[in-house]
């Protein structure tokens, strides 16, 4: 049935686009997936959660902390060989296919848009788990072509290609309830994806039969309508992140971001605060952290002239702290001993 499917697909996309351009677009992805993942592996192994965060994943209190650009990042980033390869086999397919009927501008568009939107949900419902991959840009491919089908229902073709897209979006969510899969990532790149391909598709006039109000959208698509829907998609995706950042759980991670920023401010009394909330709020999984929060009480304590104190947090920060941090505290310890 599958075969059917994607037969179907290639076929309707090779005569509705003859003579358009090849799909450079879909392999410069798949090329820029792949080169990543290699990287990624010779630099600890993509499964390692520190080299996820390190090459651009997403992480909740690092982006309430400013580094939006991880929303972005994340989309070229997989976690381990079959993610990578699952997700490279679905870009080749539904990339080519997309890429060929929207155009190489309007296909990076919606990837890119959808794969943001997706970041953003994932961001607002799993604010605290290291996210990767590109599933929430893949299935807003799907979503898009699910909209170029509906508004090209015309063609008997075309009205079986929705029919086979909605089957598998149907599947792949349910894949999707399975534990450590992102099904959040997935529906906000789907309906991002259906939403850009219904306007960015040409009018057809024609409509699948119970779906006839949607002739009025229609009917008065243009250029307003297609730059007024991509206008709402980045209107989301912004309202999206203000929304994720003022939900954001307190944990031992956000108090030692915020404790951070203070510092670089010389902000020594609100420094502390957080420091303070974030070794109270220690967990066991965030032990690097509660070690980079002593840390940092040892910077302060040492501009307070409490070498003492300093030196007790810096004892901490060694049993518990990541190898960074252990590092940048054998060094301090060294100079206050000397």
């Amino acid at each position: 049935m599958f075969r059917r499917i994607f037969w179907l697909l290639n076929q309707y996309s090779k005569t509705y686009a003859k003579g358009m351009p090849s799909s450079w677009v879909t392999y410069l992805l798949l090329s820029v997936n792949g080169l990543v993942f290699i990287a990624m592996e010779f630099a600890g192994g993509s499964t390692s959660s520190q080299v996820l965060i390190n090459f651009g994943a997403m992480f909740g209190p690092y982006i309430e902390a400013g580094q939006y650009w991880r929303l972005f990042t994340a989309i070229f980033i997989h976690v381990g060989w079959y993610h990578l390869v699952l997700n490279s086999i679905g870009i080749f397919i539904f990339g080519r296919i997309s890429e060929t009927l929207f155009g190489p501008y309007k296909f990076i568009l919606i990837y890119v848009l959808a794969g943001l939107f997706g970041a953003v949900a994932s961001y607002i419902f799993s604010p605290i788990s290291v996210a990767a991959g590109a599933s929430g840009a893949l299935l807003g491919l799907v979503g898009a072509l699910s909209g170029f089908f509906l508004t090209m229902y015309k063609d008997p073709n075309a009205r079986k290609n929705l029919y086979g897209l909605l089957f598998l979006v149907a599947i792949n969510l349910l894949f999707g309830l399975a534990p450590g899969i992102d099904n959040w990532a997935h529906i906000g790149g789907l309906v991002t994806g259906f939403f850009l391909g219904y306007f960015l598709t040409p009018v057809s006039g024609f409509l699948h039969p119970g779906f006839e109000g949607f002739y009025v959208i229609n009917k008065f698509k243009n250029s307003f309508t297609r730059y007024a829907a991509i206008f709402i998609v980045v209107f989301a995706i912004l309202g999206g992140i203000w929304l994720g950042n003022v939900t954001l759980p307190t944990s031992t991670t956000t108090e030692v971001l915020k404790a951070e920023k203070f510092l670089k401010d010389r902000n020594y009394t609100a420094a502390i605060k957080n420091i303070e909330k974030a070794i109270e709020l220690g967990t066991l999984e965030e032990k690097n952290f509660v070690g980079r929060a002593y840390f940092l009480r040892a910077l302060i304590m040492v501009e307070y002239g409490n070498l003492e104190e300093a030196k007790s947090d810096l004892g901490s920060a060694l049993l518990i702290a990541d190898s960074e941090t252990r590092s940048k505290s054998i060094e301090l310890l060294t100079e206050l001993n000397n």
